[in-house]
This record gives structure tokens, C-alpha cells and sequence, in this order.
């Protein structure tokens, strides 16, 4: 797991990070954007980890109060033609690559101008379609699993959505991101190793936290079926303790994202431990904004990951559904 390319992704990111920040590129003609009066609501879409990242911010802005509503949606909803835009609404549009089908074509099919776009390529479908275009720095991808782009498009967001309705602790919780990246990056691979190199593999996972984690969550659910090949679902702390514990076994493993102020979780730990699935507590989260867990959390998942692909023989870089994912994700149809 360490030799992978997924991993010498997450080394930089740090370093991807850190240069993010320090550009500031665009957020100041976002914020413009997102803080003119007439804006009532902003829909924060995008597919995958771009996805959950407006998820998280949305969730983040429940927490702060002001300024206009911000939803998050599945760039497959906002691209529907039926989707009903209303008066005063604005788009957020996530995508690294900037060439996701489904957000250029909710562009493309009329999302309200101005659009705002969170990209690492400003040169991209989305970078020419954005009006307002912050970038963030991806230094490589050499897996197709997303990490400094998360990090990045988190980040930016935060910063974005906390200036825009005055909310500086907010706006200042990726600031310390760089630091806590790297601390978490020192303890997720020994951690995975010791967790999960012996054992049987697991036949099914669920993951569950609490507020903004709840974004992490699914996005942990992600990375075990694309990297380890592993069925999961991704739920809150309390569904974790109320409805993802319905079809745990002694088969099953529960992957829990602590984080601090998260009442409910030790209760949740509890319930799934009772069914006899292996439950374990990701590190990451204690200690940090729990609005910027979801990066700092990202190492350990994507360690747990990695360590239970390669037991289970399955290339953690090349997944064997990349080939059909970029045929229907992209509009060239290639990465």
C-alpha cells in the first residue's frame, strides 16, 4: 500500500494544500458572487468526493446560521431538465478536472449566472463556463481516487462560504490544514497496517459520523468499494446507531469517524460493536474544526483502503471499473 500511487498522493497533500491556501486564487470573486443580496439560495453540486465536499460545506453552513441557504445536490439531479431553479438561486459547481459531464451540462442547460467553480484547471470545461473560478493546486493524481483534489475543493469552500456570510472561524478553518494533514499522514498507514493486516476480509462495511463527518462518511464508503472492492454504505452517527445497524454481522466492519462534539457516537459504537461486526475508530477527527475532519480524516480511510486491497488482490491505483467510469462520467469519455 505504501508503493502506491494513491499514497504518494496523499503524501502532497500537505504541500497541494498548502499552496491552495497561499494562492487564494479566486475566492475573493466568489465571495462577490455568493454575498450580492439578491442570492437566496446556492445549489453545491458536483459527483463523487466532489460531491460530498459541497455536502460538507452545506452541513458546515447549517452550523454557522447566516446568509442564504447552501444545498448540496448530486450533479445528476442539478443536470435533470426538470430540475426547477428559482429566483435568487446560484450554483456551485465542484469538479477537479473540470470536465464532468453532468456539472458542464447543468451549466450548459441553464444554471442561473453568475456561476461560481472550485477547479484545479482554469483552462478546463468548467474554468471557461465559471464566471467566477476559484482554483485549487493538485500537484498529481496518479490514482484515480481523489485526494489533494478534496482536500483542496474543501478547503477553498470553507473559505469561500465563511467570508461570504461573516463567519471568520469559518472562513479560518482550513488554515491550520497543512499541520494536521501531515500529522495525520505520520499515523494512517501504521494504524491500517496493525488494523487490518490479518483476519478475514470483510464482506460488507458501513461507515457513520457526526455533522459535517457525515461527509466523510460517504466518502469512506466510497473508497472501500472503489480501491478495496468492498459493498459499504456511509450513513450519520445516530442512522449509524438507528439503521445501519440492521444489517450488521460477524462478517461485517464498521469504520467510526469521531470527531469532537459528536454526542451521539460512542452510543452508535456501542449498537453496531453488539452485532458482532468489527468496529473501529478512524483517526483524524478528535482534535481538529470538525468542519475540516472530512480531509483530515482522508489519510486513515484511504490507508484502511489500501491495506484491504491489496489482501484482496485488486490494484489500488487501476480499478478494474475505471475504463467504464470515465466512458460515462466524461464528456471526451477518456481521464
Amino acid at each position: 500500500m505504501r508503493d502506491s500511487g494513491l499514497w504518494l498522493d496523499v503524501l502532497e497533500m500537505p504541500e497541494a494544500l498548502a499552496r491552495t491556501l497561499d494562492a487564494d486564487a479566486g475566492v475573493a470573486d466568489a465571495v462577490a458572487v455568493f454575498a450580492d443580496p439578491s442570492v437566496r439560495r446556492v445549489v453545491a453540486t458536483g459527483n463523487g468526493a466532489a460531491y460530498y465536499v459541497g455536502f460538507a460545506l452545506a452541513l458546515a453552513a447549517l452550523r454557522s446560521g447566516a446568509g442564504p441557504e447552501l444545498v448540496a445536490l448530486p450533479a445528476g439531479v442539478v443536470a435533470d431538465p426538470s430540475f426547477a431553479w428559482r429566483e435568487g438561486d446560484r450554483l456551485l459547481a465542484i469538479s477537479s478536472s473540470g470536465e464532468f459531464k453532468d456539472v458542464v451540462t447543468a451549466i450548459e442547460q441553464g444554471a442561473p449566472k453568475p456561476v461560481v467553480a472550485i477547479t484545479a484547471h482554469a483552462e478546463s470545461t468548467l474554468g471557461r463556463l465559471g464566471d467566477a473560478v476559484a482554483l485549487q493546486t493538485v500537484l498529481h493524481q496518479r490514482a484515480i481516487t481523489h485526494t489533494q483534489a478534496l482536500a483542496g475543493a474543501l478547503a477553498i469552500g470553507l473559505r469561500i462560504w465563511g467570508r461570504t456570510v461573516g463567519d471568520a472561524a469559518l472562513a479560518r478553518a482550513a488554515d491550520d490544514g497543512p499541520a494536521l494533514l501531515q500529522a495525520a499522514i505520520q499515523t494512517a498507514p501504521g494504524w491500517a497496517e496493525a488494523a487490518f493486516a490479518e483476519g478475514a476480509i470483510p464482506a460488507s462495511a458501513a461507515s457513520f459520523g457526526g455533522g459535517p463527518a457525515w461527509a466523510a462518511a460517504l466518502e469512506t464508503a466510497l473508497l472501500l468499494k472503489e480501491i478495496a472492492r468492498i459493498p459499504a454504505e456511509g450513513a450519520e452517527t445516530r442512522e449509524g446507531a438507528t439503521s445501519v445497524m440492521y444489517g450488521l454481522n460477524r462478517s461485517c466492519l464498521v469504520l467510526a469517524l469521531g470527531t469532537d462534539g459528536d454526542g451521539g457516537f460512542a452510543e452508535a459504537v456501542d449498537v453496531c460493536r453488539a452485532t458482532g461486526a468489527t468496529v473501529v475508530e478512524v483517526p483524524g477527527g478528535r482534535g481538529v474544526d470538525p468542519r475540516f475532519a472530512f480531509a483530515t480524516l482522508l489519510p486513515a480511510t484511504c490507508a484502511a483502503s489500501g491495506v484491504l486491497a491489496v489482501r484482496g488482490g485488486h490494484d489500488i491505483d487501476n480499478p478494474t471499473w475505471t475504463e467504464a467510469y470515465y466512458a460515462t462520467a466524461r464528456a471526451s469519455g477518456k481521464p
